[in-house]
């Protein structure tokens, strides 16, 4: 067992000697091509000669089929003739045995014909047989008997006279359709025999005729035994589905295999098979496989003669290259380690050799073709392409160092050297040369180079000292930075140097951080030559060598003058405003904090004065904001002059500062304080060429009893501002808890309000608007109405400014459009009236610049038409956005929607705003109109107002009419239209349709 192994590897080894050889591996492949050519050869053979027999046999059961049909029919048509004869006949029995004896004489294969009445006895008969006979038991006169099978072919049977028949028979019917009897021919298979051995199908060929149920009817040669076959239950399965075919079978009656070809006879319940030997018809074949498969044979053992020869001779030359493989083996693993690669050009044949070190060098994958010394020469740098790699003669030999092409990567370096190869005759023959890859070898020179231009020019100080913490050496930033020169410090202690020589803790810690973890870092104090004290971070580390034994020291260190100074700026500008330079909001926080932490368990009285500069965005946007700048700095100088010591005076935004107060008496003192404060600010200032005068408003919130945080502090003392805001600026006031309980109010109001739309909460009232002249309704002003579930119904004075301030107003306003225009599609539905409805549209939409495509959108979507809508906006959106209302006053009026002027008669009233603006209503407010009867100047305005709007071409409606002594003033001032409550209150849109059910055809 132990040679085993030793054979198996010696068996190996031939067989890569083997595959490794094109002539051995040809051998093989011819072998396997004879070997596949031979079986191919015999299959195909075998098949066509199976084909051949199948196209034969198939053609021959055909002929058969044709012939057994028309037998069956001739057949058939006497025994149809018989049947007719019977009854014609009715009972004379020579007529219809001479006829029967007619048809017996054309027929030849037909032994007798005779006819059965309908209880099966022999009424007519061709050979006029002696005696009676009564046929009922049989099989074909029962099933005739049973139901009209039309020929019935009965299975073959002896006769009395020991001859084979087969029974064929046909039901005789009466004129009434009854069963009549049976006409029989006794058919003679010897007939139909005579046929089926004409035909030649060798020693086992056979021929046989069987009824679609398996039943066999005849069989040439006989089957040779007394017994009845067993039904053909291959035939059945086979012939089933197909008329006609084949299948391979071994017989049941003599067990041979044959290919039996079968076909069904035309029109009778039967079918033909023939029956073909395997044996015989693949004889030829086998006999032609023999010779055929000798050939090849010889032809394949000459082929693995000459294959062991060629095996032979491989061997030997296995052995040799074998040792040409293991020199070239190592060869390449001296290149390799010394990374060296090896080219060689021929310069007759122009053939190129590299090893593969080369292509390791060059970063190539190997390849079976070099690259071309044209391809070389264009990795290298174009300035470095020596003249031999041109192909000079000239040059004998050459060393060079060389660059990668740069285009092509990373520049990598290399060493060549090439020489040149001559023949006997002196001529060079070829030329010969090794690149070393020297890449990591050039960069860490250039790293040793570039370190010495680092320490030479980087802007950190370093120095360098032995074991002993004697200087060595220092680069140009030392000598910069300390003020010494390199020759001043050389062989010098580095104590020297730093100003904290004598803290021993830091000392300490510095060595100790050395000695343990070799380096240390942080900030130390320095001298430099001038004797001039700076702050300096220091990074030292420890240099060891292989050893680990301390050779020296090497220090970097940077001089954080500047950036201290930097810092402190830096800090400063984050602790105060950059225009004033006072502090700002968090300066401020801290120091109210350290004020709320001295007050002391007393908790002595501070005061936070919150004070805002009124209407300083006009300044910015009328004069500029340098203009508004330069105020501002005034102002916190002049502030400056009132701090007392403790104090503190901070900006916390573009207009507003915070004086904190730490030193109280009474509050006579914040009194005074902010009196002057308010004085301070109201005097001129004169800025960019313009005398400028403000005012200021201030809110005033007490430690401890306004709040004992800064938040809270200044929280409410901005609260308290916004209600001197409110009251009209240019005052102070203290905080009050009402206040806050005002504030609290407004914010819950605004976050119910946010929701408001989302919960249904909103809705629209509608208050008519009646026609003096006609006295019929000429529109409707829709009015937003709020119902909170917890707050009820909430008054529009109260949540519409609150609406505008936060811009909800935006949305709410969307929502009232298109409300409102939906509602007036529903009136319609409903069958009412059209009638316009006017909604108001705030300041907010106006500046948005899209209450046209609004309109537009909502109309579209109700299928309304423009004059179904108009809005009204107030004198105040006309002055804060003159230009982007009067542009979309345009559009509006362009699509047909009537503007109106709302509330006219309360702001400014400005007649400029009537002739620049295209309106088509005025509304004269309530306020006006409430004291027309009882005072002469509110008459005397309304009388001019629906003067000028009439000579204006301009619709006069007075709103708030609540008595009849108002309206029949305003009928005799010719006023146009009126809207209050003594025509309606605002309803609902439900209750506003009965004033649509009566209203009269709108004016035009």
């Amino acid at each position: 067992m132990g040679a085993l192994p030793g054979a198996i590897k010696r068996f190996a080894s031939r067989l890569r000697v083997a595959a490794g050889s094109p002539v051995i591996a040809f051998s093989l492949l011819c072998s396997a091509a004879i070997l596949g050519n031979l079986a191919f050869q015999l299959l195909q053979s075998r098949s066509d000669a199976l084909k051949s027999a199948a196209r034969s046999a198939t053609a021959m059961v055909r002929v058969l089929e044709k012939q057994t049909s028309a037998t069956l029919d001739a057949a058939d048509l006497a025994l149809r003739s018989a049947e007719r004869a019977a009854l014609a006949a009715q009972g004379s029995n020579a007529d219809v045995d001479g006829t029967l004896r007619d048809h017996l004489a054309s027929l030849p294969f037909v032994r007798a014909l005779f006819v059965l009445d309908a209880d099966g006895n022999m009424i007519h008969d061709s050979e006029r047989l002696p005696g009676a006979y009564n046929l009922a038991e049989r099989a074909y006169f029962q099933a005739h008997r049973a139901a009209d099978a039309g020929l019935y072919i009965d299975q073959p049977f002896v006769s009395k006279h020991g001859v084979s028949t087969i029974a064929l028979s046909r039901r005789i019917n009466r004129p009434d359709g009854s069963f009549g009897g049976v006409a029989v021919a006794a058919l003679e298979p010897q007939a139909l025999r005579k046929f089926y051995e004409a035909i030649k199908l060798g020693r086992d060929g056979v021929v046989t005729l069987a009824r679609k149920d398996g039943v066999l009817m005849l069989r040439v040669p006989e089957a040779g035994t007394d017994t009845r076959p067993a039904p053909l239950t291959r035939l059945i399965a086979e012939s089933a589905a197909r008329s006609e075919g084949s299948y391979l079978a071994r017989s049941t009656i003599d067990g041979i295999e044959r290919q039996f070809h079968f076909r069904h006879v035309e029109r009778q319940p039967l079918v033909l098979v023939l029956g073909v030997s395997t044996d015989e018809t693949l004889a030829s074949w086998r006999r032609a496989s023999i010779a055929y498969v000798a050939v090849s044979l010889g032809f394949l053992l000459l082929v693995l003669w000459l294959s062991r020869l060629t095996f032979k001779e491989l061997k030997a030359r296995h052995a040799l290259n074998q040792a040409l493989e293991e020199s070239g083996r190592e060869l390449r693993a001296a290149q390799r380690l010394a990374k060296i690669g090896s080219w060689r050009l021929e310069y007759d044949t122009g053939r190129e050799y590299w090893s593969e070190e080369m292509y390791r060098v060059m970063g190539l994958e190997p390849a079976a073709t070099p690259p071309s010394m044209a391809q070389f020469n264009a990795m290298l740098h174009p300035d470095d392409v020596p003249e031999i790699y041109h192909g000079d003669p000239t040059v004998q030999e050459w060393s060079q160092e060389l660059r990668s092409n740069p285009a092509l990567g990373p520049i990598r370096y290399f060493h060549s050297r090439a020489s040149l190869v001559k023949g006997a005759d002196g001529r060079p023959t070829a030329l010969l040369g090794t690149l070393q890859d020297i890449t990591e070898q050039r960069l860490a020179q250039d790293k040793l180079r570039l370190s010495a231009r680092v320490f030479e020019h980087t802007g950190d100080g370093i120095v360098v000292t032995d074991a002993a913490n004697m200087i060595v050496a220092v680069n140009a930033a030392f000598e910069r930075i300390m003020g010494y020169t390199e020759a001043e410090v050389l062989g010098q202690s580095a104590l020297m140097l730093h100003a904290d020589v004598d803290n021993s803790a830091l000392a300490g810690t510095l060595w100790h951080s050395l000695q343990n973890q070799g380096q240390w870092r942080g900030e130390i104090r320095s001298r430099r030559k001038n004797g001039q004290l700076f702050p300096q971070w220091l990074n030292m580390s420890a240099i060891s060598s292989e050893r680990g034994e301390v050779e020296g020291y090497v220090g970097v260190f940077s001089d954080l003058s500047a950036i201290r100074s930097a810092t402190e700026q830096l800090q400063f500008m984050n602790n105060h405003d950059p225009l004033t330079r006072l502090p700002n909001r968090s300066l401020l926080n801290d120091r109210l904090q350290q004020a709320i932490d001295g007050a002391g368990p007393e908790q002595r009285q501070l005061a936070v004065l919150l004070m805002n500069v009124d209407r300083l965005k006009r300044i910015n946007e009328g004069i500029g904001h340098d203009a508004g700048d330069l105020l501002l700095r005034e102002i916190g100088e002049r502030l400056r002059t009132r701090i007392e010591p403790g104090d503190t005076l901070a900006r916390l935004g573009s207009d507003e500062f915070v004086l904190l107060m730490t030193h109280l008496d009474d509050l006579d003192d914040v009194n005074a304080c902010a009196q002057q404060l308010l004085e301070l600010v109201a005097q001129p200032v004169h800025a960019l060429g313009h005398e400028l005068t403000v005012t200021a408003s201030i809110g005033i919130a007490l430690y401890p009893g306004d709040g004992t945080t800064p938040v809270d502090l200044i929280k409410n003392a901005d609260t308290a501002l916004a209600h001197v805001k409110e009251s009209g600026r240019n005052s102070f006031r203290y905080y009050t808890g009402q206040m806050n309980i005002r504030a609290l109010h407004w914010m819950s109001l605004e976050h119910r309000l946010r929701g408001a739309q989302a919960r249904g909460e909103l809705a629209l009232h509608y208050q008519p608007q009646m026609d003096l002249a006609s006295g019929h309704l000429c529109g409707m002003e829709a009015l937003i109405r709020w119902n909170n579930e917890t707050l009820g119904n909430v008054s529009p004075a109260e949540f519409i400014p609150l609406a505008e301030d936060t811009g909800l107003i935006v949305q709410i306003g969307e929502w009232v459009i298109r409300t409102a225009c939906a509602q007036s599609r529903a009136w319609r539905d409903a069958g009412l009236a059209p009638v316009p409805i006017a909604v108001n549209v705030s300041g907010h939409q106006i500046m948005l610049g899209n209450v046209p495509a609004l309109i537009a959108d909502a109309l579209a979507v109700n299928g309304l038409e423009p004059s179904a809508l108009g809005i009204e906006l107030t004198e105040s959106v006309l002055m804060s956005e003159a230009d982007t209302a009067m542009r979309q006053i345009d559009q509006l009026r362009a699509m047909g929607i009537t503007v109106a002027l709302d509330d006219f008669g309360t702001g400014y009233s400005s007649l400029s705003y009537l002739s620049r603006f295209a309106l088509d209503k005025i509304k004269i407010d309530q306020c006006l109109v409430r004291h027309i009867t009882d005072d002469v100047k509110s008459l005397a305005i309304a009388r001019a107002t629906i003067g000028l709007a009439h000579g204006l071409g301009l619709t006069v409606v007075a709103e708030g009419v609540e008595t009849q002594e108002q309206l029949a003033l305003l009928r005799d001032e010719h006023c146009d239209d009126i809207q209050g409550y003594l025509y309606s209150r605002p309803v609902a849109g439900e209750a506003a349709a009965t004033f649509l059910a009566r209203a009269a055809t709108p004016r035009t």
